[in-house]
C-alpha cells in the first residue's frame, strides 16, 4: 500500500512539473519579431544604426516595368566614418485587399553569384530528375528567393519571394524572369560607375 501511495506521489510530481514548466510566468514572456537580432548583409548593418546619420543614394532601375517588383541600386554610407555599403534593394508589392510590401538588401558582392544562380535555374527542366516534379531555387543572405518550378506538363513558372515570415510572393514566368535578371545587371552597372 505505502508503496501505491509512494509511486502515485511521484508520478502526481512528475506531471505537475511538466504542466508547470510550459507556463512560464512573465518575466520570460517577450515579443518575438520575424527579423533576424543580427544584420546578414552590409546594407542592413548600416541601415539598422543608431545615433548616427547614414547617407543613403539610390536609383530606381526603371528600363523595363514589372507589376509589384521594384530594383534600386544602392549606396549608403556613415557620415564622418568610413563604413560604406553598396548594392541593390529588390521590392516585392503584392496586391489585393491588405497589400504587403517586403524588400530583400543584396550586397555587391553578392550580385554576380545571384545572376549566375538566375541563369543556372532558368535552364533547369524535368531532365534534371528522375522524379515526376522538380524545383531550382536559390535563396541570398538577404532573404531574396527566386524558384523554378514544374507548373503543368508543357511549361515551367518562377516564384519569387522576399522576407522571412511576412512573405511577399510573385508568380512569374521565365520570360519575366529574365527581365529581373537584365534589371539587376543593369543595377550592377550603376554601381560600377560610382566606384
Amino acid at each position: 500500500m505505502k508503496m501505491r501511495i509512494l509511486l502515485f506521489s511521484i508520478l502526481t510530481l512528475f506531471c505537475s512539473a511538466s504542466a508547470m514548466a510550459q507556463r512560464p510566468g512573465p518575466e520570460f514572456w517577450r515579443r518575438v519579431g520575424c527579423e533576424p537580432f543580427e544584420p546578414r548583409t552590409k546594407l542592413e548593418a548600416l541601415e539598422d544604426r543608431h545615433s548616427t546619420v547614414i547617407i543613403k543614394g539610390f536609383t530606381r532601375i526603371t528600363t523595363i516595368e514589372l507589376r509589384g517588383i521594384r530594383v534600386d541600386a544602392v549606396e549608403m554610407r556613415e557620415l564622418g566614418n568610413v563604413a560604406r555599403a553598396k548594392g541593390i534593394v529588390v521590392s516585392l508589392r503584392e496586391g489585393g485587399e491588405r497589400p504587403r510590401e517586403n524588400r530583400a538588401f543584396i550586397d555587391y558582392e553578392e550580385i554576380d553569384p545571384l545572376l549566375n544562380a538566375i541563369d543556372a535555374i532558368s535552364r533547369a527542366d524535368e531532365n534534371v530528375t528522375k522524379l515526376a516534379g522538380f524545383e531550382a531555387k536559390y535563396r541570398t543572405l538577404g532573404d531574396l528567393e527566386i524558384g523554378v518550378f514544374k507548373q503543368t506538363a508543357r511549361g515551367n513558372a518562377v516564384i519569387i519571394s522576399t522576407g522571412i515570415c511576412d512573405h511577399a510572393t510573385h508568380t512569374l514566368s521565365l520570360d519575366e524572369l529574365a527581365k529581373i535578371r537584365a534589371l539587376i545587371q543593369e543595377a550592377k552597372a550603376r554601381l560600377d560607375e560610382i566606384r
